[in-house]
Protein backbone atom coordinates (compact mmCIF):
# COMPACT_ATOMS: atom_id res chain seq x y z
CA UNK A 1 0.00 0.00 0.00
CA UNK A 2 1.20 3.48 -0.83
CA UNK A 3 2.18 5.85 1.96
CA UNK A 4 -0.63 8.31 2.83
CA UNK A 5 -0.02 11.94 1.90
CA UNK A 6 -1.65 15.16 2.99
CA UNK A 7 -2.98 16.23 -0.42
CA UNK A 8 -3.60 14.34 -3.64
CA UNK A 9 -4.39 16.13 -6.89
CA UNK A 10 -6.24 14.07 -9.52
CA UNK A 11 -6.48 15.33 -13.09
CA UNK A 12 -7.75 13.46 -16.18
CA UNK A 13 -5.61 14.19 -19.23
CA UNK A 14 -6.85 14.32 -22.81
CA UNK A 15 -5.32 16.22 -25.73
CA UNK A 16 -3.03 18.01 -23.32
CA UNK A 17 0.56 17.22 -24.27
CA UNK A 18 1.23 20.96 -24.64
CA UNK A 19 -0.45 21.80 -21.33
CA UNK A 20 0.35 19.07 -18.82
CA UNK A 21 3.92 20.19 -18.08
CA UNK A 22 2.72 23.71 -17.23
CA UNK A 23 -0.15 22.22 -15.23
CA UNK A 24 2.22 20.22 -13.04
CA UNK A 25 4.54 23.21 -12.60
CA UNK A 26 1.73 25.48 -11.41
CA UNK A 27 0.09 22.83 -9.23
CA UNK A 28 3.39 22.09 -7.48
CA UNK A 29 4.07 25.80 -6.87
CA UNK A 30 0.71 26.24 -5.20
CA UNK A 31 0.78 22.99 -3.22
CA UNK A 32 4.15 23.96 -1.78
CA UNK A 33 2.50 26.96 -0.12
CA UNK A 34 0.50 24.39 1.88
CA UNK A 35 2.70 21.31 2.29
CA UNK A 36 5.50 19.30 0.72
CA UNK A 37 3.54 16.11 1.43
CA UNK A 38 1.54 15.72 -1.77
CA UNK A 39 1.06 13.64 -4.91
CA UNK A 40 -0.17 14.61 -8.38
CA UNK A 41 -2.02 11.86 -10.26
CA UNK A 42 -2.33 12.34 -14.01
CA UNK A 43 -4.75 9.95 -15.74
CA UNK A 44 -4.13 9.62 -19.46
CA UNK A 45 -7.53 8.91 -21.01
CA UNK A 46 -6.04 7.40 -24.18
CA UNK A 47 -5.08 10.85 -25.41
CA UNK A 48 -4.27 10.72 -29.15
CA UNK A 49 -1.34 13.11 -28.80
CA UNK A 50 1.98 12.70 -26.96
CA UNK A 51 0.48 13.31 -23.51
CA UNK A 52 1.48 9.93 -22.08
CA UNK A 53 5.17 10.35 -22.95
CA UNK A 54 5.07 13.80 -21.36
CA UNK A 55 3.50 12.32 -18.21
CA UNK A 56 6.19 9.61 -18.05
CA UNK A 57 8.92 12.25 -18.29
CA UNK A 58 7.31 14.27 -15.48
CA UNK A 59 7.10 11.16 -13.28
CA UNK A 60 10.78 10.44 -13.84
CA UNK A 61 11.70 13.96 -12.68
CA UNK A 62 9.58 13.91 -9.49
CA UNK A 63 8.28 10.78 -7.75
CA UNK A 64 5.40 12.82 -6.35
CA UNK A 65 3.98 12.88 -9.88
CA UNK A 66 2.22 9.64 -10.83
CA UNK A 67 0.74 8.58 -14.13
CA UNK A 68 -2.06 6.19 -15.03
CA UNK A 69 -2.47 5.12 -18.66
CA UNK A 70 -5.97 3.90 -19.55
CA UNK A 71 -6.31 1.22 -22.23
CA UNK A 72 -8.84 3.24 -24.22
CA UNK A 73 -10.81 6.48 -24.02
CA UNK A 74 -13.30 5.89 -21.21
CA UNK A 75 -14.34 9.53 -20.75
CA UNK A 76 -13.48 12.20 -18.23
CA UNK A 77 -15.53 11.00 -15.27
CA UNK A 78 -14.30 7.41 -15.53
CA UNK A 79 -10.74 8.73 -15.72
CA UNK A 80 -11.39 10.71 -12.53
CA UNK A 81 -12.65 7.53 -10.85
CA UNK A 82 -9.46 5.70 -11.86
CA UNK A 83 -7.37 8.50 -10.36
CA UNK A 84 -9.36 8.44 -7.13
CA UNK A 85 -8.76 4.69 -6.82
CA UNK A 86 -5.02 5.39 -6.72
CA UNK A 87 -5.07 8.47 -4.48
CA UNK A 88 -3.87 8.35 -0.88
CA UNK A 89 -4.41 11.90 0.29
CA UNK A 90 -6.11 13.04 3.47
CA UNK A 91 -7.49 15.69 1.12
CA UNK A 92 -8.07 15.17 -2.59
CA UNK A 93 -8.26 17.92 -5.19
CA UNK A 94 -9.99 17.08 -8.47
CA UNK A 95 -9.35 19.43 -11.38
CA UNK A 96 -9.34 19.49 -15.18
CA UNK A 97 -6.02 19.50 -17.03
CA UNK A 98 -6.56 22.46 -19.35
CA UNK A 99 -5.73 25.15 -16.75
CA UNK A 100 -9.22 26.60 -16.89
CA UNK A 101 -9.32 25.32 -13.30
CA UNK A 102 -6.69 27.66 -11.89
CA UNK A 103 -4.05 26.02 -9.64
CA UNK A 104 -3.87 29.35 -7.77
CA UNK A 105 -7.27 28.53 -6.33
CA UNK A 106 -6.07 25.33 -4.61
CA UNK A 107 -4.79 27.16 -1.48
CA UNK A 108 -8.08 29.09 -1.30
CA UNK A 109 -10.09 25.86 -1.46
CA UNK A 110 -7.83 24.27 1.16
CA UNK A 111 -7.99 27.22 3.56
CA UNK A 112 -11.79 27.25 3.39
CA UNK A 113 -11.89 23.49 4.02
CA UNK A 114 -9.77 24.05 7.15
CA UNK A 115 -12.69 26.01 8.59
CA UNK A 116 -14.46 22.68 9.09
CA UNK A 117 -15.95 21.60 5.77
CA UNK A 118 -15.74 18.09 4.33
CA UNK A 119 -15.55 19.52 0.82
CA UNK A 120 -15.24 22.88 -0.85
CA UNK A 121 -16.56 23.12 -4.40
CA UNK A 122 -15.29 25.71 -6.85
CA UNK A 123 -18.08 27.84 -8.28
CA UNK A 124 -17.12 29.48 -11.58
CA UNK A 125 -18.68 32.90 -11.14
CA UNK A 126 -17.87 33.80 -14.75
CA UNK A 127 -17.22 30.84 -17.04
CA UNK A 128 -14.67 31.38 -19.81
CA UNK A 129 -16.27 28.86 -22.16
CA UNK A 130 -17.97 28.98 -25.53
CA UNK A 131 -21.66 29.82 -25.75
CA UNK A 132 -22.38 26.25 -26.88
CA UNK A 133 -20.55 24.68 -23.96
CA UNK A 134 -22.23 26.94 -21.39
CA UNK A 135 -25.70 26.37 -22.84
CA UNK A 136 -25.17 22.61 -23.16
CA UNK A 137 -23.99 22.46 -19.56
CA UNK A 138 -27.04 24.39 -18.31
CA UNK A 139 -29.42 22.10 -20.19
CA UNK A 140 -27.59 18.99 -19.00
CA UNK A 141 -27.69 19.97 -15.33
CA UNK A 142 -31.30 21.14 -15.47
CA UNK A 143 -32.29 17.78 -16.93
CA UNK A 144 -30.28 15.89 -14.32
CA UNK A 145 -31.71 17.99 -11.52
CA UNK A 146 -35.18 17.00 -12.68
CA UNK A 147 -34.41 13.29 -13.19
CA UNK A 148 -32.49 12.82 -9.94
CA UNK A 149 -34.53 15.16 -7.72
CA UNK A 150 -31.35 16.99 -6.73
CA UNK A 151 -30.13 20.55 -7.16
CA UNK A 152 -27.37 20.72 -9.77
CA UNK A 153 -25.49 23.93 -10.56
CA UNK A 154 -23.92 24.33 -14.02
CA UNK A 155 -21.35 26.75 -12.56
CA UNK A 156 -19.94 23.89 -10.43
CA UNK A 157 -18.03 21.07 -12.15
CA UNK A 158 -15.22 18.78 -10.97
CA UNK A 159 -12.90 21.32 -9.38
CA UNK A 160 -12.88 21.18 -5.62
CA UNK A 161 -11.18 19.74 -2.56
CA UNK A 162 -12.62 16.71 -0.80
CA UNK A 163 -11.84 14.99 2.48
CA UNK A 164 -10.80 11.35 2.07
CA UNK A 165 -14.04 10.08 3.65
CA UNK A 166 -16.02 11.83 0.90
CA UNK A 167 -13.93 10.15 -1.78
CA UNK A 168 -14.24 6.77 -0.05
CA UNK A 169 -18.02 7.16 -0.22
CA UNK A 170 -17.79 7.95 -3.94
CA UNK A 171 -15.57 4.93 -4.54
CA UNK A 172 -17.99 2.64 -2.70
CA UNK A 173 -20.85 3.54 -5.04
CA UNK A 174 -21.31 0.89 -7.73
CA UNK A 175 -23.07 3.08 -10.29
CA UNK A 176 -22.19 2.25 -13.90
CA UNK A 177 -22.67 5.85 -15.02
CA UNK A 178 -20.08 8.04 -13.33
CA UNK A 179 -20.68 11.79 -13.35
CA UNK A 180 -18.45 13.16 -10.62
CA UNK A 181 -20.37 16.37 -9.70
CA UNK A 182 -23.61 14.41 -9.42
CA UNK A 183 -22.04 11.69 -7.26
CA UNK A 184 -20.72 14.44 -4.97
CA UNK A 185 -24.27 15.73 -4.47
CA UNK A 186 -25.56 12.23 -3.71
CA UNK A 187 -23.13 11.45 -0.88
CA UNK A 188 -23.97 14.53 1.17
CA UNK A 189 -21.43 15.75 3.80
CA UNK A 190 -20.78 19.35 4.86
CA UNK A 191 -19.94 21.42 1.81
CA UNK A 192 -19.15 25.00 0.88
CA UNK A 193 -19.32 26.69 -2.53
CA UNK A 194 -16.40 29.05 -3.08
CA UNK A 195 -16.44 31.54 -5.94
CA UNK A 196 -13.27 31.16 -8.01
CA UNK A 197 -11.82 32.74 -11.11
CA UNK A 198 -12.16 30.64 -14.25
CA UNK A 199 -9.58 30.92 -17.05
CA UNK A 200 -9.69 30.54 -20.81
CA UNK A 201 -8.32 27.27 -22.14
CA UNK A 202 -4.56 27.68 -22.59
CA UNK A 203 -4.29 25.86 -25.92
CA UNK A 204 -6.55 23.78 -28.17
CA UNK A 205 -10.30 23.39 -28.11
CA UNK A 206 -12.77 21.67 -25.83
CA UNK A 207 -13.55 18.13 -27.01
CA UNK A 208 -17.18 18.17 -25.86
CA UNK A 209 -19.77 17.37 -28.53
CA UNK A 210 -23.54 16.93 -28.42
CA UNK A 211 -23.14 13.14 -28.50
CA UNK A 212 -20.45 13.00 -25.82
CA UNK A 213 -22.40 15.29 -23.55
CA UNK A 214 -25.40 13.01 -23.78
CA UNK A 215 -23.16 10.02 -23.09
CA UNK A 216 -21.86 11.73 -19.92
CA UNK A 217 -18.34 11.77 -21.32
CA UNK A 218 -15.84 14.49 -22.27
Amino acid sequence: MEKPVHISVVSPVYRADKIVQELVKQVKENLLTITEDFEIILVNDASPDDAWNTIVALCEKDNRVKGLNLSRNFGQHYAITAGLEHSYGEWIVVMDCDLQDRPEEIPNLYNKAMEGYDMVLARRAERKDSYFKKMGSRIFYKLFSYLTDTVQDSSVANFGIYKSKVIESIKSMGDYYRVFPILIQWVGFDKYYLNVEHSYRLVGKSTYTHVKLLRLQR
